[in-house]
């Protein structure tokens, strides 16, 4: 049985449902200017960061508008309309994380989001302490669904790839860890169609990660 010694969350969709609230701010926002993403997949939203989504946005609409001056705006849009994390963190998150310090594992956070957002979602839900190697999509060329951010959050654990499990939910995110070589554990969607094929094992609760890691602990 693989022993595992590492375990790498995604935040948004797992720690933190707040996918949902990112698709209406970003749709609500490119209506203002004229622009749609009626005919884009919702899965394509999911995980990604808007760096990547510009250039699909931009092709499937007839605008005088450019990325730059879209995103400049976005940014000014997303400060004026905060999410409020507090009502979004999964109420087995600590649970989860208390169980895994316990355990001996250790913990990494890779997420597409920017840094200060991370930093907020995990300040508001007293979680920083719990990881030992934070990281964010930006900090690379190209996030999710490129496998560089898990490759280097594991490097960071100082644990092999395929000695990591990343907790995962988005079509993005779960390509991103299994190209890196990690096993994946998914999250089911029961909301946004994704699929969700190439995970290792589904989840139906966050507090399966325990369940899942305790089993695998009796079979080794």
């Amino acid at each position: 049985m693989q022993e595992y010694n590492g375990i790498i969350f995604d935040m948004d969709g797992v720690l933190v449902d707040s996918e949902e609230f990112y698709y209406q701010r970003r749709k609500a926002f490119l209506k203002e200017y004229d622009l749609s993403i009626e005919q884009i997949p919702i899965p394509l939203f999911i995980g990604a960061d808007m760096r990547s989504l510009w250039e699909l946005i931009l092709a499937v609409n007839d605008t005088i508008y450019d990325e730059a001056f879209l995103s400049e705006k976005y940014q000014e849009y997303k400060s004026q309309r905060p999410i409020d994390y507090s009502n979004l963190i999964d109420p087995d998150v600590k649970r989860v994380l208390q169980f895994l310090k316990r355990n001996g594992y250790r913990i990494g956070l890779a997420s597409s989001s920017a840094m200060d957002v991370i930093q907020e979602v995990l300040k508001v839900g007293q979680l920083t302490s719990y990881f030992d190697v934070i990281v964010s999509g930006t900090q690379f060329k190209q996030s999710k669904p490129a496998p560089e951010i898990y490759e280097y959050t594991a490097q960071e654990l100082g644990i092999e790839p395929q000695n990591c499990v990343a907790i995962e939910d988005s079509e993005k995110g779960i390509r991103s860890a299994h190209d890196a070589g990690l096993a994946v554990w998914a999250l089911k969607d029961t909301h946004f169609g994704m699929n969700q094929q190439l995970a290792d094992l589904k989840l139906d609760t966050l507090s399966d990660v325990c369940k899942k890691l305790q089993k695998a602990e009796r079979i080794g």
